[in-house]
Formats: C-alpha cells, structure tokens, sequence
C-alpha cells in the first residue's frame, strides 16, 4: 500500500518543486525534491518498487522542466539502482548519513546533467554552472530532514 501512496507523494513533490518552491530559491537555485523522493525510495523500498518510482519521477521531471527531455529518466534510475547497492553494503540509518548521501548524489547529478547541456552546445558560464551544482546540492540535501520528518508523519498517521 505503501507503494501506491509513494507516486501520489511523488507527485506532489513535483508539483511542489515547479510551483510553491519557486519563490524559496536561494540565488537561483532550489531544492530537488523529486531527486530527494529517488533517494528515499531507493532506501525504503525494494529494488523494483524504487526504480519504478525513479522512472517515474525522472519522467515527471523532465516532463516539467527545461533540461533536455530524457536526461532525468536516465539519470534517477541509475542513482536508484547504485543506491540500492550501497545499501546493501553499508548501513544508511542515519540521518546525517542520508544527507551526506543525498548531497553527493545531487551534486553528481547536476554535475552530469550540467556537463551534458555544455556538451549538446549550450553556453552555460562558469559561475552559474558551480552555483548551480555547489548551491543546489547544498540546499537539497538540507531540505532532506524535512520531507523525511514530513513523511513519517503521514504515514504513521
């Protein structure tokens, strides 16, 4: 059931992340709540159940943002699928684990990401490319507490 109720928080997060947060931007940048819902569900669900999920979410994202189409549903599965590994080879229970966790994962996704719109031609400077990578990945691995606090709270309720 758990599952299930998982793509509806998806999806608010989505909605979240292209609306309300657009005015909690910190010079620019804001948090990637559907990178965060990747992370957490590659920790809390099975295998299957949490690359479905990050497909989904990596859809959602590049349905709804200006990236190239496509990056995002290649890229979060593929975190899904490495997290998932990590986990079976350390212990990721607790929190200051998982944002350590999440700002590394977020700063190589926009690390890629932005290495790949400088390679498909995009002009994208130097400053707002680390601001970028630097800022964000520092914004949403603190947002993380959070959506984690946030979500046991709905779901022991």
């Amino acid at each position: 059931m758990k599952n299930w109720i998982f793509f509806l928080i998806i999806i608010v997060l989505g909605m979240l992340q292209v609306t309300i947060l657009n005015y909690f931007k910190i010079f620019g940048v804001g948090p990637d709540l559907l990178l965060i819902s990747v992370v957490i569900a590659s920790l809390f669900f099975e295998f299957k159940w949490a690359f479905v999920l990050s497909v989904f979410a990596g859809l959602f994202k590049d349905i709804f943002g200006a990236n190239i189409f496509g990056i995002n549903t290649l890229l979060f599965p593929l975190w899904s699928f490495l997290i998932v590994r990590l986990n079976k080879e350390i212990t990721i229970d607790y929190n200051f684990i998982r944002i350590a966790l999440v700002f590394i994962v977020s700063l190589l996704h926009n690390t890629i990401t932005g290495l790949i719109l400088i390679y498909s031609g995009n002009l994208i400077p130097l400053g707002l490319f680390l601001r970028i990578v630097s800022l964000q990945s520092i914004y949403t691995a603190l947002v993380l507490p959070l959506i984690l606090w946030i979500g046991q709270r709905l779901l022991i309720y």
